[in-house]
């Protein structure tokens, strides 16, 4: 026994010691974005390989890296100038470390580089990528450093020569060259396009050298062109008019000079467009001469009807199988699906437009790629805002949650943990499940579909529960009726499917939260109104007020069920809530607890004495008598 437990202990510390976190690569975060918490524990263990060996030039580089990743997502002044001043210190460090080595070449360039320069400074910073070159030619990590060093350079062949590079190594997702793809498809020909950063710039142009596509669009990057050197030499290659502009001592001046550059561009010879990623700022300023085409904003003197452009478009220039299934991996597919949110407003409108029209397959064959886009980009709510009011009939609000009602129904009980007010409803349940229809996931589907023929079943095996197996689980009488015959393996889902969307809402009001099912000491707190010991909700526990109308929706005798208002259940907000807000913890329906098998509050079919609060019911089926109601547990604000 004695060696069986030091067996054990051993087994035990080996466990722990292998759950320690390890060191990992740092991204770019243009290429994968992680938490905050997550950069500074990379930092931490990066830090601790360099103290080991400081020759270890790939913890070097990503040590640099996670640094400069939190100088990158910094929300202030503060926390942006500690983390530039700490990567300043890392390029010093190592280039004492390794001095003349690949990553302290690759470090000083990636830290001063091209910006903010031009001319003869340009070229001596450009020096510490050449280097780098001459060390690792093919190293992945500066391959699109030569392509925009050599589009500053205004060599197209090299330029492309890398474009090529970064394809072959399969740099960018496929989700990402297909959406550049689809832009290029839409313009006009020998067009510009100004994009913003680096995906939306890069994805293009490695198209155009990779697939010899559209190479009459020009494609100039906002920040590019504010480097006069650059700016001129491409001007000149356009066939534009020199542009020279005045120094700038105050803003208005700033945006007066800003103005009358973008509009020697637009006002020239080409046709003139703005990705949906670089739009930003410019309607203000064009707004009525920009015309949305699909991933992309026109300008336009005169207007037209770019509805027609946005329907060719979709229906005869835009691959979109990429946008159903991918079948492929790659460590930016994350940012890929991002960009995939940049086809929400055209589609919206083409939506629309089949819908005005009437033009039904059409509307039904888009519903899916718009629900997937506005999953996975985090804008259902500012598609069911869109869509609320101006097509009320539509499928797709079915899929569709509405997280800012939700979070107005969420009342705290303690700390972080919030409850819903009230029990989940049909309404609320029947969204999940044809989202989960719509989007293909066929298996999750069959596991959280409600059993309706347990209406019928058992103690329930009476004629007058036909109807309610027929019609309660769809039917939009009973919308608002808390959803029931469900497994706790599917009410688990639903939390885990919330939990996903709400993170995903880019107006959500806290950073992150988890739904999940109450444990037993935070259903039995909230439905107490704060008191766990609470047995029910109601003044001296009496379920009749004084006018003897009841409280409740119970089971009021053996052989009764409609005494009390409710022959079944009722719709989830009827009743007056308790003293914190809450609805129905007392009767309606049992509620599921974070314990399998457990509820609490009892139902509909059950006796006052069941329904207290002391009172743990078991359950082992979906039941018509058991629902659930979810907690927001925020773990970030």
């Amino acid at each position: 026994m004695k060696y069986l437990l030091i067996g054990f202990t051993f087994l035990t510390c080996l466990n722990a010691f292998s759950q320690e976190p390890k060191p990992e690569t740092v991204y770019s975060i243009t290429k994968e974005e992680k938490e905050i918490s997550w950069y500074e524990i990379q930092i931490k263990l990066w830090k601790a390989e360099i103290d080991k060996n400081n020759q270890n030039g790939n913890a070097w580089i990503n040590y640099y890296r996670a640094n400069r990743a939190l100088r990158n997502l910094a929300q202030t002044e503060e926390e942006r100038t500690k983390w530039q001043s700490q990567c300043k210190s890392i390029h010093e460090q190592v280039w004492k470390a390794i001095p003349k080595s690949f990553e302290a070449y690759f470090i000083q360039y990636s830290e001063n580089g091209f910006h903010d320069s031009s001319g003869s400074e340009n070229e001596l910073r450009a020096q510490d990528l050449l280097n780098a070159q001459a060390l690792r030619p093919n190293d992945p990590l500066i391959q699109d450093l030569l392509m925009i060093h050599y589009e500053l350079q205004n060599d197209p062949e090299k330029r492309n020569f890398y474009a090529n590079r970064l394809f072959e190594n399969n740099e960018l997702s496929v989700g990402m060259l297909n959406w550049a793809y689809n832009i290029l498809s839409e313009l006009d020909e020998n067009a510009i396009l100004f994009t913003y950063g680096d995906n939306d710039t890069y994805a293009p142009w490695i198209v155009q050298a990779a697939k010899n596509f559209r190479k009459d669009v020009s494609i100039i990057n906002l920040h590019l062109i504010n480097m006069d050197d650059y700016r001129n030499r491409l001007l000149k290659q356009l066939g534009y008019e020199p542009l020279i502009l005045k120094e700038t001592k105050t803003e208005e001046e700033a945006k007066a000079v800003s103005k009358q550059f973008y509009e020697h561009f637009l006002k020239g010879k080409r046709p003139a467009y703005f990705s949906a990623s670089a739009i930003s700022g410019f309607e203000d300023v064009f707004g009525d001469k920009l015309y949305l085409t699909g991933l992309a904003y026109k300008y336009s003197e005169s207007s037209f009807d770019n509805t027609v452009i946005i329907r060719r478009n979709y229906e005869k220039r835009y691959l979109l199988d990429y946008l159903k299934e991918v079948f492929s991996y790659n460590i930016g597919d994350m940012k890929g699906e991002v960009f995939n949110g940049m086809y929400l407003p055209s589609m919206i409108k083409l939506y629309q437009h089949y819908a005005e029209s009437e033009e039904l397959t059409k509307k039904l064959e888009l519903e899916p790629l718009l629900l997937k886009i506005a999953e996975q980009s985090g804008q259902q709510s500012d598609v069911l805002e869109l869509l609320s009011g101006k097509d009320k009939s539509t499928s797709f609000l079915s899929t569709v949650l509405d997280l800012k009602t939700m979070e107005k129904n969420m009342i705290p009980v303690k700390g972080n943990v919030y409850l819903d007010k009230y029990e989940v409803s049909n309404g609320d349940y029947n969204k999940f499940l044809n989202n989960l229809k719509v989007s293909g996931k066929t298996d999750l589907f069959q596991i959280a579909l409600y059993d309706s023929t347990q209406w019928t079943k058992g103690k329930y095996a009476v004629s007058f529960n036909d109807p309610m197996m027929n019609l309660y689980h769809w039917h939009p009488a009973y919308e608002n009726y808390p959803a029931v015959c469900i497994s706790y393996e599917g009410a688990k889902a639903y939390c885990e499917w919330l939990t996903k969307q709400y993170n995903l809402q880019r107006k959500r009001t806290y950073t992150q939260v988890v739904f999940r099912l109450p444990t037993e000491l935070e259903w039995r707190t909230a439905a107490g109104s704060g008191d766990p010991k609470a047995i029910t909700p109601f003044p001296n526990n009496d379920i009749k007020a004084d006018d003897k109308h009841y409280l409740g929706n119970i089971r009021p005798s053996k052989d009764r069920f409609f005494d009390d208002g409710g022959f079944h259940q009722v719709q989830v907000n009827m009743y007056d809530p308790n003293k914190m807000g809450f609805y129905n913890t007392f009767g309606n329906v049992s509620e599921m607890t974070s314990t399998k098998g457990k509820v609490l509050g009892g139902s509909w079919y059950d006796l006052f004495e069941e329904c207290t609060f002391d009172k743990t019911q078991s359950y082992s089926n979906p039941d018509p008598t058991i629902g659930f109601r979810v907690v927001m547990e925020i773990i970030e604000k």
